[in-house]
């Protein structure tokens, strides 16, 4: 199982807008939830994207999925994306422009490597790293 959670841009895209682009990209992949934070109020079940979770916080959203294997993309990672095997189970984890997650001592995380490190969205990061495990199934 692979699920995935982000963090919301803040400023010059609203939650509205941004789910799309998650969206899109996560059918191309059949990843069928996506669960962001923070609470924006555009999940279900009132608002109106049923394939969307909302949580307080990453940690909250990690605990609601303790059969996952959390894996953080990070810039500042060890870790090539080359070299990186997936765990069969994973949630991965992505911040947003600005904003990296704290990663806990000992967590997998992977970073990819861009020329201009840092210019990725979280979606973009996120379809490189679903095509990576795809390519190596």
């Amino acid at each position: 199982m692979i699920e995935i959670v982000g963090v919301w841009e803040q400023g010059w895209n609203y939650p509205l807008m941004e789910a799309t682009e998650w969206e899109m990209m996560l059918r191309e992949f059949n990843i069928a939830t996506l669960s962001m934070t923070p609470v924006s109020g555009i999940s279900a079940p009132w608002g109106s994207k049923p394939w969307l979770s909302e949580y307080d916080s990453i940690a909250d959203a990690i605990a609601a999925k303790p059969d996952l294997t959390p894996v953080y993309v990070d810039e500042n990672a060890t870790v090539e994306l080359d070299a990186f095997v997936h765990p069969e189970d994973a949630l991965y984890i992505f911040g947003r422009a600005g904003f990296a997650p704290t990663i806990p001592e000992g967590a997998l995380s992977v970073k990819i490597s861009t020329p201009c490190p840092g210019c990725l969205w979280a979606h973009e990061a996120c379809a490189i790293v679903l095509y990576d495990r795809h390519r190596k199934q």
